[in-house]
């Protein structure tokens, strides 16, 4: 089974822990979601992380939160580029980097 790694997000869920009232969804939904298509989320400071030995650079994809947003960040070819739907953008990693120096 492929992996997913991301860091656990807290927010202000629904009653039901599904999602919030901006359509926000859990990070339980997303890993229910995921199971679909043989993927599993694994938390980057999880003892199964550090077991693994896992080396982020290697990754094809993940998972990411910020500020109760969610986008991923994959590989593409030789690239890993940032896939943002909210704000209908695709970056790519070193582009990014070097517009922030």
């Amino acid at each position: 089974m492929e992996s997913i790694f991301h860091e656990q997000q807290e927010g202000s869920l629904s009653p039901s822990g599904n999602m919030d009232d901006s359509g926000f969804f859990s990070i339980q939904v997303i890993s229910n979601a995921l199971k679909v298509w043989g993927l599993e989320l694994i938390l980057f400071n999880s003892p199964e992380y550090q077991r693994l030995r896992i080396d982020p650079i290697n990754e094809r994809s993940f998972i990411c939160n910020y500020k109760e947003h969610w986008f991923t960040v994959r590989k593409l070819g030789k690239q890993k580029v940032i896939l943002c739907l909210l704000l209908r953008v695709t970056c790519q990693i070193a582009k990014l980097t070097n517009s922030c120096r």
